[in-house]
This record gives structure tokens, sequence and C-alpha cells, in this order.
């Protein structure tokens, strides 16, 4: 028995829909062992329970005879005399083409359309035994020779049938999704990092060639505007155009992983507003990198697939994120000083919008029930807010020196991708890389109930109703603004 976890899937089989998946456990000494399937994964901020998806699940002992198991609830299956076991199987339906029977964001969901296109978000089909989450797993697949997987993985197979990935975990490999379809992808570099963009168009409307000159402008400016911020060597944005007129995906957007995106749009957007979507819509998944991350509490660290604890501080992985997403655009001049302060508008409106007094560390906390996951937008909204009044408090004390940037690269030196911290310490550590200031707005305004005057931030910076008008403050809206 190997001391990995195998995964084994043929693309070239498909049956009603369905996709077998093998998997081969090392051995254990206990009786009876849980397989796991996940209920919520990482950036969904929901709960999914991808064991709806599986059918059929059997377990077999090395000489092919079946062991018992008990399907528990839907995402669990137990499995008795454990030390026999030598495989199990089971099939996997996918979540697009029954999107009205569930909740899944489709970005985070899957998709099988035989000989055209397989979209792998690899915790919809491979699941987990807690006793060896932190076991390596190596993952093959078999497929046509007309389809090519993308994905920020190494394939160890140089086979065009068969592709081979080693993960450390049952973490990386979640983290790691993979699109199978006719090769329509281009590849560039990007101040050391690999860029690389695959699109799946079922009419053609739409190719890699055509997304990538916006994609390649908007990178280059985000990687500029991160400056010396340590991140991921390869990265993956996987595009999946939907085709409205079948039962498809409906749930547009996109999801982030430490280096990789995937993103669902209609594939009937015209070309100008799919490049603007692409734009907001990358631009947020890509700062990801900054946070959750590379800097993220211990809950996003060990990440408990189906009783998940949330974090705290969606403040900062949503909400410094969006910020960012919309600063390094005037930062890098692809918009002007209006259209941000418009943008910056339009988020208090919408933030006026949502419950203005719960706590935003407890809404976060609490996220995944109501009455917090009624208010999870605000994190787009409000959470960006945030970032923005604390970007503001650190450029005046500093003289515009130094703004929320400085700050979230600091405390990347502090934790990292493999060091997270403690829910309960943030605060403090943030206080004492800034200023008491920084430290009484969280108290005050993110952990307390009292509502942002947003208008009092503005003015620091001389802008007065989204309009800069005091002039003897320019010097420090541009240092803000970064021109």
């Amino acid at each position: 028995m190997p001391a990995n976890v195998k995964v084994d899937m043929d693309l070239n089989v498909v049956k009603d829909d369905k996709l077998m998946v093998t998997l081969t456990p090392p051995k254990t000494i206990s009786e009876s062992i849980t397989y796991c399937i996940p209920r919520t994964v990482p950036g969904t901020y929901s709960t999914d329970n991808y064991g709806k998806f599986v059918d059929d699940l059997k377990a077999f002992d090395s000489k092919g005879n079946e062991l018992s198991v008990v399907h528990e609830g839907d995402n669990f299956w137990k499995i008795n005399n454990a030390p026999q076991l030598a495989k199990i199987t089971y099939w996997v339906n996918d979540t697009f083409d029954v999107e009205y029977t569930h909740d899944i964001f489709s970005p985070a969901g899957t998709n099988i359309n035989e000989g055209n296109n397989f979209l792998l978000n690899t915790h919809g089909f491979v699941g987990y035994f807690k006793e060896f989450l932190n076991t390596p797993y190596t993952l093959t697949i078999a497929h046509p020779a007309t389809l090519w997987g993308a994905t920020s993985m190494t394939d160890a197979d140089k086979s065009d049938i068969k592709d081979v990935f080693k993960t450390s975990r049952y973490a990386e490999l979640v983290e790691n999704p993979i699109m199978y379809s006719k090769p329509d992808y281009t590849t560039f570099n990007i101040n050391g990092m690999d860029i690389l963009i695959s699109v799946y168009s079922p009419s053609g409307k739409y190719t890699a060639e055509m997304i990538t000159p916006d994609m390649k402008t908007m990178m280059t400016a985000q990687k500029n505007f991160l400056g010396n911020f340590n991140s991921t060597k390869k990265y993956t944005v996987l595009l999946y155009l939907s085709d409205l007129r079948k039962k498809d995906a409906k749930g547009f957007g996109a999801l982030e992983h430490p280096t990789a995106t995937t993103v669902v749009m209609p594939e009937l957007l015209p070309k100008k507003q799919m490049a603007e979507q692409m734009k907001d819509v990358v631009s947020h998944e890509f700062f990801h990198i900054v946070t959750p991350l590379t800097i993220h509490a211990r809950q996003i660290q060990d990440f408990d697939y189906n009783d998940p604890k949330m974090s705290e501080h969606l403040w900062m992985y949503e909400g410094v994120t969006e910020y960012f997403a919309n600063l390094f655009q005037i930062n890098q001049g692809l918009i002007t000083e209006k259209e941000f302060f418009g943008r910056m508008k339009e988020k208090v409106r919408n933030a006026s919008r949502m419950n203005d007094t719960m706590p935003f560390t407890e809404m976060s906390a609490n996220v995944l029930v109501k009455p917090y996951k009624d208010q999870y937008l605000n994190v787009y909204e409000k959470g960006a807010l945030i970032g923005m009044c604390i970007d503001i408090i650190i450029r005046e004390k500093s003289n515009g020196e130094r703004g929320i940037l400085d700050l979230m690269q600091r405390l990347s030196k502090e934790y990292g991708v493999n060091k997270a911290f403690d829910d309960s310490e943030l605060f403090a550590k943030i206080t004492a890389l800034t200023y008491p200031e920084v430290g009484d707005f969280l108290k005050t305004y993110v952990s307390g109930s009292k509502p942002i005057p947003y208008a009092d931030y503005f003015a620091k910076m001389g802008v007065v109703d989204y309009e800069f008008t005091d002039t003897a403050k320019t010097a420090l809206k541009d240092a803000w603004l970064k021109k």
C-alpha cells in the first residue's frame, strides 16, 4: 500500500454525465475509517455539501471483495474492516447542469462535458480521510489526446493522454483547479511570475489571444503596484464561458486560489463588457495572493472542510483585497481620480443599505449562519472602505510616506504562507506596526458597532463630497493615490 493517497480518474469514460474516481489510501490499523468530501471550501463562505454529488461509493479489499460502507449524512462514508481496505471507487455528478437544484457558486463548481470540457475543481471530486489530511496525494488523470489540462500544478507525465500531479497534502490539491478542454491558452512572464490564461468558449467566440492583452496590461500594473511583495512564481487564470441557452453555469464571478483563479462568465457578453468584467474580477482575485493566501489566521491555515471555523477578519481578506483592486487602477493610471472617487462613493452608498451597526468581526466569524450570512456582500463594500480609512490614517500620520500596502508587506514578513496568526492578536499586531489611531479605528468601527463617518476620513485627504477641493493637501492626496 502507498505511503501517499493515490487518486485515479479517466476522462475517456463518462457514464450518465458522471466520472469515476478510484482512490487508494495508505494502510491503517484503525478498525474503521471515514472518507469525507468537503462541505465547505476556502474562499466560498457558504455551505455546499459536495458529497451530495457522489454516487455509489464502494470499498474493496486487495482481493476485490466489497467491505461494509455506511453513508453518514451528506459528506461522510464510514468504512469498516479498515485494515483490509485496498481501494474505494465512486461516481461523481457535476454541478453546472443542475444548478437549479443547489446553491454552489459556479466558479467553485464542476463541469463534465464529454469530449469538450471538464472543469475539475478538485474538492468536488476528491475527498480525504482525517488521518491522512497531511499525507501527499498523487492524482493521475487519463484523458483524450485532444484535451489539454490547464493548471498551476506540474504534470509529471510527458505523454499527451495522461497527467500525473503530486501535492504535499490534501489542502494543496484542493487549491489547484484543472480545466481540460481543446488547447486554447497563452503564457507570458511578468517580473519573474509565469502567467497562464486558458479559455473555454463553447462557440469559439472568444480565444485566449483575445483576452490576454488586457490581462497582461492589468497584471503588469498589479505587480508594479505590489512592488517587492513576495508572491507566487506561477499564476493560472481558468476562464469558463457558459452557454446560457443550455443547462450551464449561471453564477458569474471567480474563486481565488494561491496560484490560480477560476472565472465563469456568460459567453454572450460583448467584448467591451467582457474586458471590464475580467479586469475587475481577476484583479480582485489576483490580489488575494496578499491576503488570505499570504496573511491569514489559523482557521484558514488548517481549514476544516466539514466543520469550518471562520476567522474574524473578512474585512482584511475580502475588504482590503477589494480596496487594492480599485486603488491599483488609479495608482497605475488605469482610471482617473474622478472614477476612483466615484467607485468609493458607490461603495459608501451600497454599505449604507446593509446593517451598519453589526460588528464586522462578529459578522465574519459567523458568516455561515443567519443573520450574519445575509450581510456577507458588505465585505466588498464596507470592507473595502475599512481598508481605505486605514490607508488614509497611515498616510496622514506618516506624512504620506506609508499606507496600507506597507502595512500588508510588514504583516507578510511577520507571518506568511506557512505561518498563521491568532485571530485575537491581529489588531494589536497591526497597531504595533502602525499607529495607536489605527488600533482605535479597528476597535471602534471594525470590532465595535459604530458606523464609520466616511466624510471625516475623506476630508483628511482634502476630499469633500467625493471631489478634491483642499489644495493645501495636494501632496498628501497624491501620496495616497500615488500618481
